[in-house]
């Protein structure tokens, strides 16, 4: 059991489209392959350069982001007397905010003292102004921040694999007094980085921190994404060279696709083709799946009766209503391992839902239209639910490491090969330009 526990939180986990694990183990592979290439083909000194840049990047993305948004908890909305907890989304909504705070049971999971009601209610005062502008205000620093720190880390960065450059040239200097360079012609490509820095056209950004702010406000998981993207446009607008360049603008760019857009593309194909072709719908989560009551629900038809509560057409206080009136209810139940519906401790102990946190109705509305999939494909599939549940574990840890997988394989395989064969087509070597440049300088 501890095993099969340990397994499924690992595929959970990795199939999880919110969480960052899935990312950082895609990232790590990316971040290691590149650095590894570097030595390779560039030399130490690249490999070094590199090295810097991918695993402090990777330090101040994983790290950035929660520090500085911890730091702001400590600060601002401590002096606010606002508890960070409730979920801001909750507050811009009129209907919501209402039904959240006459709902509310239990203490804050981030308080020891604070109960739910009463970090609601603070949060609505003013009409929640105070405390949408507080967190849209967190979040833009917090990410502003974390993009400084990473254009201090590329500049200090680049700084260094200068001063090593010029230290080494120096030294060789000394211990020949002769110049023993051999004077060749550099290509273009390499010549005069300082004009290429000016002659850079920089984008425009007008109008951006507002709209990012907006987006963001209601999509706090999509954080890094814009992280990722100002990581990008940092990285691309401090190159050093033509070539630097073009390699970071091929590396990102398809290291962004990787990332974030062709794993969802990988999991709707793979999920298409085991529901139509398989007749195994993996919609759900594993924890779903490999939860008995589910299992319960499918083999004595309790799906579709529990569907059929579900309110169709009726205002939000009536399904959120639903949701914690009906905790038995498999929807429900669904909901809960699935991480869309939240639980809080009341103080006899007993879990209740936490209105602190927002409940997605579209994710619901999802899930319900996977639970109506699976128990229609589980009615014609004359099998018994134990062996039709362990065929779509299957396919479900399949397509999860399938996922996984081929990103890997892409980001750290192809996009290193890509690079390195675009440099060697630009400058008929794969060594590291920018040593090159330097080294030409200074002869």
């Amino acid at each position: 059991m501890a095993i099969q526990a340990i397994s499924t939180k690992i595929i959970s986990t990795l199939g999880n489209k919110e969480s960052l694990i899935p990312i950082m183990v895609k990232d790590g592979v990316d971040s290691a392959s590149l650095t590894y290439k570097s030595f390779k083909e560039g030399g130490k000194v690249e490999g070094k350069d590199r090295a810097i840049d991918e695993f402090g990047t990777q330090a101040i993305w994983i790290g950035g982001i929660p520090f500085y948004k911890k730091l702001i908890d400590w600060t601002a909305y401590k002096a606010a007397k606002i508890n960070p907890g409730v979920d801001p989304r909750i507050i811009a909504d009129k209907e919501y905010a209402q039904w959240a705070k006459d709902n509310a049971k239990g203490i804050m999971s981030n308080s020891q003292t604070q109960s739910v009601k009463e970090a609601i209610s603070d949060c609505l005062k003013d009409g929640g102004k105070k405390a949408k502008n507080l967190y849209k205000g967190k979040i833009i620093a917090a990410t502003a921040l974390t993009l400084g720190t990473f254009f201090l880390l590329t500049k200090t960065k680049q700084k260094k694999t200068k001063d090593t450059v010029l230290n080494d040239i120096k030294n060789d200097k000394k211990q020949h007094k002769t110049d023993s360079f051999i004077k060749t012609k550099t290509p273009d490509v390499f010549a005069d980085i300082e004009n290429f820095k000016q002659s850079k056209n920089n984008p425009s950004f007008k109008g951006v921190v507002k709209n990012l702010s907006d987006a963001i406000m209601f999509n706090p998981v999509h954080n890094m994404k814009i992280i990722d993207a100002g990581i990008t446009a940092e990285r691309i607008g401090c190159s050093r060279n033509k070539v630097e360049f073009a390699e970071h603008s091929i590396k990102e760019g398809l290291f962004l696709f990787f990332l974030y857009g062709f794993g969802p593309l990988i999991e709707k194909g793979i999920n298409n083709f085991s529901s139509k072709v398989l007749n195994k719908p993996i919609d759900l989560e594993i924890d779903v799946l490999m939860d008995s009551k589910f299992a319960d629900a499918l083999k004595n038809g309790k799906i579709a009766s529990d569907v059929a509560k579900m309110p169709i057409g009726k205002s939000l206080t009536d399904k959120l209503n639903f949701i914690t009136q009906n905790p038995d209810n498999i929807i429900v139940q669904a909901a809960k391992k699935s991480n869309i519906v939240s639980t809080v401790k009341d103080k006899a102990g007993n879990s209740v839902v936490d209105t602190s946190k927002y409940i997605d109705m579209k994710a619901i509305d999802n899930l319900v239209e996977n639970l109506k999939n699976i128990d229609n494909k589980f009615k014609v599939s004359d099998e018994p639910v134990k062996k039709f549940l362990n065929k779509a574990k299957a396919l479900k840890v399949t397509s999860v490491m399938t996922n996984i997988g081929i990103s890997c394989l892409f980001l750290g395989y192809v996009i290193p090969k890509l690079v390195y064969k675009y440099r060697e087509m630009k400058t008929g070597t794969t060594k590291f330009h920018v040593e090159e440049n330097l080294k030409n300088e200074n002869k």
